[in-house]
C-alpha cells in the first residue's frame, strides 16, 4: 500500500514521443533524493533499521551512512543504485519512489487486484463487441435459410 505521493507533479514523458527528450532531462536524481528524504521522515521506522532491513533484503551491506549519503544534497558523489529501490519501497511500506520512476517514464504501476480488473474489463469489452458483431451478422442474414 502506497503511502507517500509527491508533493510535486511527476513530470510524465509521452509514451511515444516525436522528439527525444531533451538532454539532461531524463536524470532524476533530485526528485529521487526528495523522495528518499520524505519517506524515511514519515516512516515509523528509524534511519538505521532501515539500512539493516534492506542489508538483509538486497543481500549487500546497506550502512546508515550509505543511507545519508543517498539523502544528502552535499553528497553529489553518492547516487541511488536503482537495484536498491524495491527493497527500500518495501522495508518502508512505501511505494511512492517505484511509482514516481515509473510515471516519470510514461507508464503506471498498478497493483495485481487492478491488473485482473484490466484484463476482465478487456474481456468484457472483447464479449460486447462480439455479441454487437453477431447482431449485425444476425441482421443481415434475415430470411436466409440454413
Amino acid at each position: 500500500m502506497e503511502k507517500f505521493a509527491p508533493s510535486f507533479p511527476p513530470t510524465q514523458l509521452p509514451l511515444y514521443a516525436e522528439e527525444p527528450p531533451a538532454p539532461g532531462s531524463l536524470n532524476d536524481e533530485s526528485v529521487i533524493r526528495i523522495i528518499l528524504t520524505e519517506v524515511i521522515r514519515k516512516s515509523a521506522k528509524s534511519r538505521e533499521q532501515i539500512a539493516e532491513e534492506m542489508t538483509v533484503m538486497v543481500g549487500e551491506r546497506v550502512s546508515l551512512r550509505m543511507l545519508n549519503s543517498y539523502t544528502s544534497e552535499a553528497a553529489e558523489q553518492h547516487r541511488w543504485p536503482s537495484q536498491y529501490t524495491r527493497a527500500f519501497c518495501y522495508v518502508v511500506q512505501d511505494w511512492g519512489l517505484l511509482r514516481c520512476i515509473v510515471e516519470r517514464a510514461g507508464f503506471r504501476l498498478i497493483t495485481q487486484e487492478e491488473a485482473l480488473l484490466l484484463e476482465l474489463g478487456t474481456e468484457l469489452l472483447r464479449q460486447k463487441r462480439s455479441s454487437e458483431k453477431a447482431a449485425i451478422l444476425e441482421k443481415r442474414l434475415l430470411g436466409v435459410e440454413l
